[in-house]
């Protein structure tokens, strides 16, 4: 986080190691810098912690979350972008209805990244790997 940059991407590792310690930093330091507060931070704070544990019980516990600040017009944004290499999501239609899930999870990560989003997008390469591009807007 030091010299943390917000006109670039900053990304961090999640694994087993470092769980989601490393993104949370980075997030906490968004926060500061564009002063973002209450309901959104948890919001975007839910939205880390679900696919960071996405990547840590589907993708063999390896992968990234990155940060970056969008801006168009008047509107601010966080854009995060979660990448692994784990074996891709099979049905993606499937895998964003609520109670959905392919380990005896509740299966509500997903939806709920949906709900609490102004944009979701995923993209998967079967038999390796998943991205899912999260916007939310701020301002």
């Amino acid at each position: 986080m030091f010299g943390l940059d917000i006109e670039k991407e900053t990304c961090a590792v999640v694994d087993h190691a470092h769980g989601l310690s490393l993104i949370r930093a980075e997030a906490r330091g968004f926060f500061k810098i564009l002063g973002i507060r209450e309901p959104v931070r948890t919001e975007i704070f839910t939205i880390i912690n679900e696919l960071g544990q996405n990547i840590l019980r589907h993708a063999g516990g390896g992968g990234e979350i990155c940060l970056s600040v969008l801006k168009t017009g008047k509107r601010t944004g966080i854009r995060i972008v979660a990448r692994d290499s784990g074996p891709g999501i099979i049905d993606l239609e499937k895998a964003l209805e609520p109670g959905f899930s392919e380990d005896k999870g509740l299966g509500l990560g997903m939806s709920a990244i949906g709900n609490l989003s102004d944009d979701v997008r995923i993209s998967t390469l079967l038999p390796h790997g998943t991205q899912v591009e999260v916007i939310k807007w701020i301002i």
